[in-house]
């Protein structure tokens, strides 16, 4: 899936606002926020009381004028969720405060979709293009 932020919104300053601006430390807890509340609803009280969270692999691209935005490879773990996992997770994703509304969920990933993630370009930096803190595989 893809997953695109807000690269800035209004920020309350006393009497008047300032825009804060998308980086990759806020887009990183974003995502962290948002793949632990998305654990929570799919996995239940294990997610809070064992730390249990999603399989998720989470690569970053933009920056240097290109909308910053995540290509996340996430399983759905339960059957009886298939049907509404797309919803979930649209609905949990525009609830983070970084959250924007263009979404692409599509439910089988394929060698293409592993090259496409893997490309060079649109990657500043590719060694850190895999957000590491977020990324999670239990096996």
């Amino acid at each position: 899936m893809t997953l695109t932020m807000k690269q800035g919104m209004p920020v309350a300053n006393g009497c008047r606002s300032t825009m804060a601006y998308l980086d990759e430390g806020k887009a990183s807890q974003n995502l962290g926020h948002f793949h632990s509340v998305l654990s929570r609803k799919l996995l239940g009280k294990p997610a809070d009381r064992f730390g249990k969270r999603l399989p998720l692999i989470p690569v970053i691209e933009g920056g240097n004028g290109k909308r910053l935005h995540y290509h996340v490879m996430i399983d759905c773990p339960r059957a009886d969720l298939l049907s509404d996992f797309s919803n979930l997770v649209r609905d949990t994703w525009l609830r983070t405060q970084w959250g924007h509304d263009q979404i692409d969920i599509q439910p089988q990933a394929d060698i293409g979709w592993i090259n496409y993630i893997s490309k060079f370009r649109d990657k500043p930096n590719y060694s850190d293009a895999v957000d590491w803190p977020n990324y999670h595989n239990p096996d």
